[in-house]
């Protein structure tokens, strides 16, 4: 190409990006410091093809060429986004330059079919990665305006929620919903906010909300708040106080190995709160002359002579008690047992004390080990 009809592609190139940038509607100021920046670039480029790539034939310098221009026109996108407000489609710029890339490759050099094949496959990788992006729901709006459009039983819609949830969502909400749903809609809605809500160890909820004036403005907080405990307690997932029920830790039990349970176990809290519990109950139970002093009336009890293969204190929150496999369940030996650990934890302000008995599949003589978190024996 000639220089002049060069110069001349490159004038008509600006006066369009330039032509574009304006169109979106910025400010006289915006719109000089883009085309300032945009003259930049297009100048630099023009330099670095007249001096550096001196030789059209040369692989080597096309690609070092193609490298500098990305670069520069990574550090473009970033200095109009910092001077002028304005967000450029970045991705797209990827994606033009490894087709730009694979386009040269295939120019220069002499590659068979499948390695052409390969190039191909390249771009079209990358392009199905960018499609994907865009088709995954990213905030609570796209999710509605996407998914709910095809929602027309409540089956489908326990698709889109979490297990947890399911059971706080009936039929009777799902029928109350339904006016308002993308397929269903009777109304237009006005507007859409997406608050954030923080929660942090001591229970306290923070709301955030953030919001832009125009596409192509920072992002900027539109309230932020303390919750209340009235309105925070609505949003918590977890509550302010570790809630505990007669059941096996988190509703999951084994018929086969379970013999029995008492006390009172974890059934919501949060990490904080488990762990908290945790360090409470090793603080009475983590010392081992602790199980010695409870356990030296039940001698008789303790393997091998006893049923007793195995004690401790599990990850979980509670105490655990094996008994070999073979021995008959005498409910006053284990009355025995809880009665005994349950007194010892009152006195610590542990009441309703979990405690499992459960088998061991093998009985051993040196089972004896607090803190065992469920290890077998």
């Amino acid at each position: 190409m000639k220089r002049k009809n060069r110069i001349l592609l490159l004038v008509i190139l600006y006066v369009f990006l330039v032509g574009f940038f304006s169109s979106t509607g910025t400010g006289m100021q915006e719109l000089i410091i883009f085309a300032i920046l945009t003259a930049m670039v297009i100048a630099s480029s023009f330099i670095v093809w007249h001096y550096y790539l001196t030789d059209k034939n040369s692989l080597k310098q096309r690609l070092i060429y193609i490298c500098i221009s990305f670069i520069k026109l990574t550090v473009f996108t970033v200095a109009v986004k910092e001077l002028t407000g304005v967000t450029l489609e970045y991705s797209a710029l990827v994606v033009f330059f490894i087709a730009y890339t694979i386009f040269t490759l295939w120019q220069f050099l002499d590659l068979s079919v499948w390695e052409k094949g390969v190039l191909v496959l390249v771009l079209v990788t990358v392009l199905g990665v960018k499609a994907y992006e865009r088709a995954e729901p990213s905030t609570a709006y796209q999710l509605y305006r996407s998914e709910l459009s095809e929602v027309t039983h409540y089956e489908e819609m326990q698709d889109l929620l979490q297990e947890d949830y399911w059971i706080d969502f009936t039929t009777e909400d799902f029928q109350g919903l339904k006016p308002y749903l993308a397929l269903f809609q009777e109304q237009q809605f006005l507007r859409f906010f997406q608050p954030a809500f923080l929660e942090f160890e001591d229970g306290q909820m923070v709301m955030l909300e953030v919001s832009r004036k125009d596409p192509d403005n920072k992002l900027r907080f539109s309230n932020i708040k303390l919750l209340p405990e009235e309105i925070g307690s609505y949003f918590r997932y977890y509550p302010l106080e570790i809630e505990r029920k007669a059941d096996y830790p988190k509703g999951k039990k084994d018929s086969k190995a379970i013999i029995e349970t008492r006390g009172a176990f974890i059934s919501h809290a949060s990490l904080y709160q488990e762990r908290e519990w945790y360090e409470k109950l090793i603080g009475v139970f983590g010392d081992e002359k602790v199980w010695g002093e409870l356990l030296v009336e039940m001698d008789s009890l303790q393997a091998p002579e006893g049923p007793i293969c195995g004690w401790g204190t599990s990850s979980e929150g509670y105490l655990f008690f094996r008994f070999c496999q073979d021995w008959e369940v005498d409910k006053e030996v284990l009355d025995e047992i809880y009665i005994q650990f349950q007194d010892k934890a009152a006195k610590h302000d542990i009441f309703h004390l979990p405690v499992v008995f459960q088998r061991c599949s093998v009985c051993c003589t040196s089972a004896r080990f607090p803190q065992a978190r469920g290890l077998p024996c």
